[in-house]
């Protein structure tokens, strides 16, 4: 795990000054990697690329980067972990000893071998590659296939930069750094920048499964998708849960290769439970930890004891307070670089900086929900899709159903939105798609200007540009939500303390298995994560893992109403007066504001978290950011 950076200049020789400014520029990637620090500068002097490492496989320093490959012709830095990588070295005719401990050498032989697009299809890992072909001229970038490992690059005038975190581009003088107002307005609505967009137009985020090619000799760039692998011949009747508990149990057990000391974050749902599991058959002395919180509501501790307990392995559960995730507010803006609203990276950041006490990998249960269909939402629409799509819902007996369903919630408050919204019988798709991820129903009035663009639309919709399928929102989940939040939350969060945060459900083979399984399997009206839950069954009682999850929530609006309306509205008369911002309805953030605070409208928490933390932002990295 590590951090990157590059730049490369079609006309300017490099001068020493340049050096001296691009180590500057990486200076906020040391947590990312403190543990090495190197550089290379082509024989041109036009292009370089540095490396921060966080040693966890091979401590020695063959695995220090930049690497060459052993006929020198490229050179490469790279962010993350091979975890096939002792299946691939047996491919590489120049195996032996040396190339078999490290995963960053196979890497670089795999690629001079077979090429960057076969390596990076054969690849099962998290990654972000930067590679130079001394021979071709070509520089490479390439992203793993969900998104795990971040790579943000900008391209203006021939000057090509590139790095794990967008701080090291933002903090660069030479390029221009506007905001660009429809990701703004996209972070007002999602409480994240989607769609490869960073906060700043011009500086871009490598699409997850793709390479990047920039042709260093005439300077024409491209992107495009790796090819899918070959998929394993087999339909619904071949499939095995057995076959799949298997893959699962090896991507856990790939995932515990390590070097370093290792830990396993734990909390009372399936997903981190079963993984649990596998990781306690195979190493029975991994330390587990979970977040506690001393409000019983959000509290997770004992339920994971007891599953700990009962796999043998020994359970350290962190409480946090209040004022805990007070002190932690103020690193957000340093540890996410732009705008991140998902308040569950409170917490995140809390548990990362103690296991960083302990461990520098952990093992934690992202995915699961993505992979296995564990949202609410495809629930709903499978209950949309079956009563209120085609205006079905016209009997009283079916409005019954769905009025025990809502009591049943464990989320009220959108079961009424959902009630509501599908008695309506226009625009039925996009008010569906509305209630579930615009988490601000009125972000449009904080922008003075409006977009036509839908993001939802155009995103989550099969190409008959309409919602019939539960896969269609569960792809969007992948693509988008878990890329840009879950991901994004865990890597900001763990990298930030020097951690190395490994997602076994999150493997390429397991999604490869479940690719062409009915969804039927994985969901219904009634149960969801249904395969999961077939496995875990057999391994926990069921008094233990009947336990509803309530993941990494906190009380954000209590804790905005308690110690934060000072701030927030000193914050907000600080940005009236800063005409970088005149796109922005002052008086319509003022007024939500003052509805939150002297109200107490809890609905409108999270639009003031996300104006917070987007002012808090703004503060500390405004004298970046050009008119």
């Amino acid at each position: 795990m590590c951090g990157i950076l590059g730049n490369l200049n079609r006309s300017k020789f490099i001068e020493d000054k340049d050096i001296s400014n691009f180590f500057k520029f990486g200076e906020c990637l040391k947590c990312r990697g403190p543990d090495n620090f190197n550089y290379f500068v082509d024989n041109n002097k036009k292009n370089y690329m540095a490396h921060y490492r966080l040693s966890i496989l091979d401590l020695s320093t063959n695995a220090n980067q930049p690497i060459f490959s052993e006929d020198k012709r490229y050179v490469m830095s790279f962010n993350g972990e091979i975890y096939n990588f002792k299946y691939l070295a047996t491919k590489i005719k120049k195996f032996n000893d040396q190339i078999i401990n490290s995963d960053t050498r196979v890497l670089i032989e795999y690629i001079s071998t077979y090429g960057i697009e076969k390596a990076i299809n054969d690849i099962n890992g998290m990654f972000a590659i930067s590679l130079l072909d001394q021979k071709t001229n070509y520089l490479y970038l390439a992203r793993d296939h969900f998104g795990k490992k971040p790579i943000y690059y900008s391209y203006k005038d021939q000057n090509f930069f590139f790095s794990s975190t967008l701080k090291p581009i933002m903090l660069n003088q030479n390029i221009k750094k506007k905001i660009d107002q429809k990701s703004l307005n996209n972070f007002f609505k999602y409480g994240f920048c989607p769609d490869n967009n960073s906060i700043f137009e011009n500086i871009h985020k490598l699409p997850a499964n793709s390479i990047l090619s920039l042709n260093l000799n005439n300077w024409v760039m491209d992107i495009t998708n790796v090819k899918s692998l070959p998929k394993e011949d087999f339909n619904s009747e071949k499939f095995s849960i057995k076959k799949l508990e298997n893959i699962i149990y090896h991507s856990v057990e790939n995932r515990m290769i390590t070097d370093v000391p290792i830990c396993l974050l734990l909390s009372s749902g399936v997903d981190s439970s079963l993984v649990s599991y596998f990781a306690s058959r195979i190493d029975n002395k991994i330390q587990t930890f979970t977040v506690g919180f001393k409000d019983k509501f959000y509290d997770e501790s004992e339920n994971s004891k007891k599953i700990a307990n009962y796999f043998g392995l020994k359970n350290d559960t962190i409480f946090f307070n209040e004022k805990d995730l007070i002190n932690t507010i103020n690193n957000i803006p340093d540890a996410f670089d732009e705008p991140f609203a998902d308040s569950s990276q409170l917490p995140s950041m809390l548990i990362f900086q103690k296991i960083s006490q302990h461990a520098k990998v952990a093992i934690t249960g992202d995915g699961g929900d993505e992979i296995f269909y564990g949202y609410n939402r495809y629930q709903w629409f499978l209950i949309w899709k079956k009563f209120f799509k085609n205006n079905i819902l016209a009997n009283n007996t079916t409005k019954k159903i769905l009025n025990y369903l809502v009591e049943k919630s464990e989320k009220n408050i959108l079961g009424q939105k959902i009630y509501h919204h599908f008695n309506i019988t226009t625009n039925k798709t996009q008010k569906f798609l509305n209630i579930f991820f615009n988490k601000s129903n009125i972000y449009q009035e904080f922008l003075k200007l409006s977009f036509s663009e839908n993001f939802l639309k155009k995103n989550i919709v099969s190409q008959n540009q309409d919602l019939n399928n539960v896969e269609d929102l569960r792809n969007f989940d992948i693509k988008n939500y878990l890329v840009d939040d879950i991901l994004t939350k865990v890597d900001r969060s763990s990298m930030y303390y020097s951690v190395e945060a490994r997602s076994p459900l999150l493997d390429k083979n397991i999604y490869l298995y479940l690719k062409n399984i009915n969804p039927n399997k994985h969901i219904n009206l009634f149960n969801k994560k249904i395969l999961l839950k077939k496995i875990l069954n057999d391994k926990l009682p069921k008094k233990i893992n009947s336990k509803y999850k309530q993941g990494f929530s906190v009380p954000i609006d209590k804790i905005l109403l308690k110690y934060f309306e000072k701030d927030v509205i000193d914050s907000c008369n600080e940005i009236k007066k800063d005409e970088r911002l005149n796109f922005l309805n002052i008086s319509k953030l003022e007024e939500i504001i003052y509805r939150f605070f002297s109200n107490k409208d809890y609905k409108l928490s999270y639009q003031v978290w996300s104006f917070y933390v987007f002012f808090k932002w703004f503060n500390k990295y405004k004298k970046y950011i050009n008119s």
